[in-house]
Parts: C-alpha cells; structure tokens; sequence
C-alpha cells in the first residue's frame, strides 16, 4: 500500500445500473464536459439519485476503454441494447451527432457485440424521432 492510497476513496461498484447511467454519461461527456440539462435527461431514465452519484464518481475514477472491458463482462445482451439505445437516444437528441459521440457509440456496440445489422432498426428508428426538422 502506497503513501497516497488513502486519497483514493472507496471503490464504486459497477452495477448494471451503474453501467446503464455511465454510459449515458460517457456519451454526454465525450465533448469535455457534462451539463445540467444533460443530467437532467439522465435522470429521467434513472431516477436515482445514488446511481446516477455512482456513476458520476465511477467514470471520473475509470477510463472508457477499462468501463468497456468491465459492462462486456457484466451486462446481458438486453442490458447492453437498451444501455447503448439510451446513450444514443441521448447523444441524438440535439439533433447533432458529434464525430466523437459516433466513435464512442461504433466502440460501445463492438466491445458488446451487438451486430450493426441488429441494431440498425433501432437506429434508424431514433434517428426519426430526433428529426424535428419535419416539422419546419
């Protein structure tokens, strides 16, 4: 044990809704930071205040390549689909997708193995909710 490691708080446990919120908040984040509307829209999937603290705590302690790593492991195939519709869903709902929230987001469904062919229904769905330029 190391001089310093006492600095380093408890460890935070990832949880399936642990890794539900950080990967919304990877995603929300990617542009350097994350604001309070973009909390709020969190919330509204998570309503917890514990997890959302949680994994607020566990993606400033964790680089995404180890959260990857981690949720591959941790996640069942319908966990990963509904974590990495809702981070989209999220990243989408500005109607702008920012080149680096495409990366995180093409990282996400290769590290959990979801097949492009799998999840381009759902994409395409989202991408017509979050068109409001239908509507002039």
């Amino acid at each position: 044990m190391g001089m310093f490691d006492g600095f380093q708080g408890q460890q935070i446990a990832l949880t399936p809704k642990v890794a539900l919120a950080a990967t919304m908040i990877y995603l929300s984040a990617s542009d350097g930071h994350l604001d309070p509307n973009e909390r709020g829209d969190i919330f509204k999937v998570i309503p917890e205040d514990p997890v959302l603290d949680a994994a607020l705590a566990y993606t400033r302690r964790t680089a995404f390549p180890m959260f990857l790593q981690a949720s591959a492991q941790l996640l069942s195939p319908q966990q990963k689909l509904c974590a990495l519709l809702n981070a989209a869903d999220l990243a989408m709902g500005d109607g702008f997708l920012a080149p680096q929230e495409t990366a995180m987001l093409n990282q996400l469904s290769q590290a959990w193995q979801i097949p492009e062919q799998h999840l381009a229904p759902y994409v395409q769905c989202l991408i017509a909710k979050n068109n409001t330029t239908v509507f002039g």
